[in-house]
């Protein structure tokens, strides 16, 4: 579960501690599911009311894909929903929908902020990588559907791919698995499992090292294919203590290997970053 899913599982809670009865829709479907149950109940596709949350908190993070180093990061967060169409400081701008089956389906216009070659404290970078350029910030759209298998388990794909930027930033992929274990009245615990993927371009840009930027770096010439790259645990715990406010955790834990796992910008092939955020939904 990723911080992206954060306001998602606020509004769960919220509809709860209201009585609404709809079904629970689990996993990366929780990312926005929470809200599209409303969405599926409501005459109007854009809703009967707007829904706003706001958020601060902070992670703790390696400093690239990779790194052995860490950062901590601080996270403010604004969301606001209405019906299908949200506007996301961290999810983007875009819209969502969940079928009566327990079918999920979202798209957003986001932003990756790419890669320097310093160390920052709101950038992945570090200092380590001088000679090997930045990477740009791109424009992305990231699509996201998620299908209930059962009550407590969904399986989820997604995919994100650059619309303007960094020309050859590429495609990533993920397919997961993720089970809420725990449901209480005012609180859940979730437990999920990925396989991270990307094209052959997405692959060199952030884990390969061409000619020139072998003989400008420290680092030997490594040219990834497309393939996996990586696979993740990850956990995370959201509480309610009062109407309004919720308190949510999470810890991820990624494993590079296949086409990153010999890469020589891999110090760390095991990577664990936790975040911790505080929300309040008016």
């Amino acid at each position: 579960m990723s911080i992206k899913r954060f306001f998602a599982i606020c509004r769960q809670r919220r509809r709860r501690m209201r009585a609404v009865s709809v079904s629970v829709v689990i996993g990366c479907t929780l990312m926005a599911g929470a809200h599209a149950q409303d969405i599926a109940a409501r005459p109007s596709m854009f809703g009967e009311e707007t829904e706003v949350y706001i958020g601060l908190g902070a992670g703790v993070v390696p400093r690239y894909l990779g790194s052995k180093d860490t950062r901590v990061q601080p996270i403010p967060a604004l969301a606001v929903y209405r019906g299908i169409l949200f506007a996301d400081s961290v999810r983007g701008l875009g819209g969502e929908y969940l079928s009566e089956s327990g079918f999920y389906v979202s798209s957003a216009v986001s932003y990756d902020f790419g890669r320097t070659e310093r160390d920052s404290d709101w950038r992945p970078g570090s200092k380590r990588l001088a000679g090997l350029g930045e990477i740009k910030g791109s424009s992305t759209v990231n699509v996201l559907a998620a299908q209930m298998m059962t009550s407590s388990l969904a399986v989820n794909v997604e995919t994100e791919f650059r619309v303007a930027g960094q020309k050859s930033r590429g495609a990533r992929y993920r397919l997961g698995l993720e089970s809420t274990v725990f449901d209480g009245a005012r609180g859940t615990i979730t437990l999920g499992a990925n396989v991270h993927a990307a094209d052959r371009n997405y692959n060199q840009t952030y884990f390969g090292v061409t000619q020139v930027q072998s003989q400008a770096s420290r680092f030997a010439r490594f040219t990834p294919k497309s393939g996996v790259h990586a696979y993740s645990l990850t956990a995370d715990w959201g509480h309610d203590f009062k109407k309004h406010w919720t308190l949510f955790a999470a810890v991820n834990v990624m494993r590079f290997s296949g086409q990153a796992g010999d890469s020589p910008l891999v110090e760390e092939k095991t990577g664990v970053t936790g975040t911790v955020m505080l929300n309040y939904s008016f």
